[in-house]
């Protein structure tokens, strides 16, 4: 009881003590004054985020405000610097509306040199802060490197900020130092002066997790310049890390009690800005107290005005070689657009095999907010059009309509564009992609993709054939089991980017549609074979009457093409044996070959990206052996239902006593094979 009661008074004391922090964060801005305008999760903007910041502010009694960085525009073709530094001046005097307490530095916020964020200080009361963006010749940071707030409660925050060290400064003055050396620079003096300590770090997660493994103190990391779409904290040693989000359309909480200068426990939301935050009009009211921007006319500089309606509409359509429902596309649907449109469109084809394409697939499906990485894949303007139903469908209007966009908007569709192309961290993007993958997705990826018919078509019909001419089990399994390892270890060099020559090849893509063809009519002959062979049955009561079964004459003449008497000859028996398992390798092989197009389609490319990252490569070739391990698994059942089928008694005996169901049965499956490998491929 006196343990009990010292443990109670203990806990007691704990949660007396302790004190309540509130911090709300955003990063990653980029410019992106409005919500996106998405098709699909149409998020963000600084209306809707004064919105939701002003509902937490009624509902705690204090609260700390942080942005993470990168709240300029990105450099883009088309953007001039009048236009980024507006954006920015708009931005901060929002955020400064809002209530901000510290913004950390990021790159693109130095994109238009030191001396602008300077002249911004006069304007907000908020601070900017960094620690390793320093000056060159002294070696002292530019901005603060810390802040210390103290809250109502007495609780004092240090928040040190720090950049990747990776990236490039628009500037000939500063540099960027090390992130790690930075923090373990001012780490000791910072606790000395803070209850907790906040990193604000514009470093990718992939970097806040080493930081947090390497320097001790940090309680807590708020982390930019990592686009993903789940803000879920991870626990590192004995920091927390939290990330930011894309464009900042999502907006970050975390409520800590904190108590002994630890996070005692915390809970963390994600708040998506949607149409719910509608209402306000900050932007409008800034822009309304904003003197015009002077238009210059600079010699020789065409406006973007003049772009816009010069240039023609892009249409973007990503896809894989040997995808039928692409050819489709390309054959049928854009040479009808590119006749009704004339030159007002440029239809620019990207096959996703080849690594740079697949990157701009997924920075343009990160800029647009759509979960994509399927092909066919059309973007046009804002629109994001994906599977071939909806392509056919609505890519005519959506087209009719962009061409008819007001000036404006074109200009924004151009600028949108050149944004992804110009947008650095994609290898952050599909990284993030890659590890939303689990264990369960990437197997159920490699189930799916794996119900394969052509490859099930092909070694049904091979045992079947095995076992018609009379092989024993033994030969028919090791031909089993060698088509299937062929199958398994040409997807996983296909995976390591072996075969990716064969991409170029535009022509392949209609070999492997043939060669399904081919395969599909075989399906057909017999499936209207099994039909005949159940009505003969059914009307004479014969099984000698089914055409489905080899003469004796034609088992003969194979028996004496491939060495029929070879059981009698432990020469022949060897050489016929090896032959078998020869011509196994080479099918399984040939099927994957043909067929390796049209699967994986979002895990394959992400996988094979990765993969080339050495930090990452490890994980990604395991994932790739898993994928691969759970794609011939329908194949090795299909095996060993082909095998127990043909060379079980019990299943010989269930055959003659039900011969017209499975003639019926066997007519139904290849007709279903017949019908997904011609039609719906």
């Amino acid at each position: 009881m006196l343990a009990v009661a010292i443990v109670f008074i203990a806990h007691s004391t704990c949660l007396a003590e302790s004190k309540e922090l509130t911090i709300v964060f955003t990063g990653d801005m980029r410019g992106e004054l409005e919500n996106c305008h998405c098709p699909k999760d149409d998020f963000g903007g600084l209306d809707r985020r004064y919105k939701y910041i002003s509902g937490v502010r009624e509902e705690v009694k204090e609260l700390l405000l942080i942005d993470v960085g990168d709240v300029l525009s990105l450099a883009t073709a088309d953007l001039t610097e009048d236009e980024i530094a507006r954006n920015g001046v708009i931005s901060f005097k929002a955020m400064e509306l809002m209530g901000y307490d510290v913004m950390n530095v990021g790159e693109t916020d130095v994109i238009l040199g030191e001396d602008f964020l300077s002249a911004r200080t006069e304007e907000i009361s908020f601070s900017f802060i960094s620690a390793n963006i320093v000056d060159k010749y002294t070696g002292v940071p530019f901005f603060k490197p810390y802040i210390v707030k103290t809250m109502q409660n007495g609780l004092r925050v240090g928040m040190l900020g720090v950049v990747n060290e990776r990236y490039v400064l628009n500037s000939e003055r500063l540099e960027i130092e090390p992130n790690k050396t930075a923090v373990s620079k001012y780490i000791s003096e910072l606790q000395s002066k803070s209850d907790i300590v906040v990193v604000l770090g514009h470093l990718g997660m992939p970097y806040s997790v080493k930081l947090a493994e390497n320097i001790e103190g940090i309680d807590l990391i708020l982390n930019g310049h990592w686009d993903t779409d789940s803000q879920e904290p991870i626990e590192v040693n004995d920091t927390l890390i939290m990330p930011t989000t894309y464009h900042s359309r999502k907006i970050g909480r975390l409520d800590l009690d904190v108590y002994g200068g630890d996070i005692y426990s915390y809970k963390w939301e994600s708040t998506p800005l949607d149409e719910g935050f509608d209402g306000e009009k900050i932007v409008d009211g800034i822009i309304a107290d904003m003197p015009e921007p002077e238009i210059r006319d600079t010699p020789g500089l065409v406006t973007v005005e003049v772009i816009a309606l010069d240039r023609p509409l892009r249409v973007l359509v990503f896809y894989t070689a040997g995808c039928k429902a692409c050819m489709e596309i390309e054959k049928y649907l854009l040479p009808e657009m590119e006749e009704k449109y004339g030159d007002s469109i440029a239809i620019e084809n990207y096959d996703i095999g080849k690594p740079q394409n697949y990157e701009q697939m997924t920075r343009l499906e990160k800029l647009y907010g759509v979960e994509g990485g399927y092909v066919p894949e059309v973007i046009v303007s804002r629109q994001v059009l994906m599977g071939k139903e909806e392509i056919t469908s609505r890519l005519d209007e959506v087209i009719h309509d962009a061409l008819e966009e007001p000036v404006d908007l074109k200009k924004n569709q151009a600028l949108a564009l050149e944004a992804a192309k110009y947008q650095e961290p994609t290898r952050d993007i599909i990284l993030s992609r890659f590890e939303s993958f689990s264990v369960y997705t990437v197997l159920s990826a490699g189930l799916l993709d794996g119900v394969n018919p052509c490859a099930f078509t092909t070694i049904v019909f091979f045992i079947s054939f095995l076992a018609f001419v009379g092989y024993r089990r033994r030969e028919m399994f090791f031909a089993g089991l060698s088509f299937t390892t062929a199958v398994f270890f040409t997807y996983l060099l296909i995976g390591l980017g072996i075969f990716r020559f064969l991409r170029a090849m535009k022509t392949f893509g209609y070999v492997t549609v043939a060669i399904n063809t081919l395969i599909g009519a075989l399906a057909i002959l017999l499936g209207i074979l099994s039909l005949v062979d159940y009505f003969r049955f059914k009307k004479s009561k014969n099984s000698k009457s089914i055409i489905l079964k080899l003469p004796q004459a034609i088992k003969n003449k194979i028996h004496s093409v491939i060495g029929s008497d070879f059981r009698k000859d432990k020469k022949n028996e060897r050489r016929n044996f090896w032959r078998i398992i020869w011509i196994a390798l080479s099918a399984g092989f040939m099927v994957s070959i043909l067929e390796s197009f049209c699967t994986g389609q979002v895990y394959l490319p992400t996988i094979a990206f990765v993969l080339k990252m050495p930090d990452k490569g490890m994980s990604a070739f395991l994932y790739l052996i898993l994928y691969n391990l759970a794609f011939i698994a329908p194949l090795v059942v299909v095996f060993f239902l082909g095998l127990f089928g043909v060379t079980s008694n019990i299943f010989s005996r269930f055959m003659e006593k039900r011969l017209g169901l499975v003639k019926l049965s066997t007519a139904a499956l290849f007709f279903l094979l017949a019908a997904v490998l011609i039609i719906l491929r």
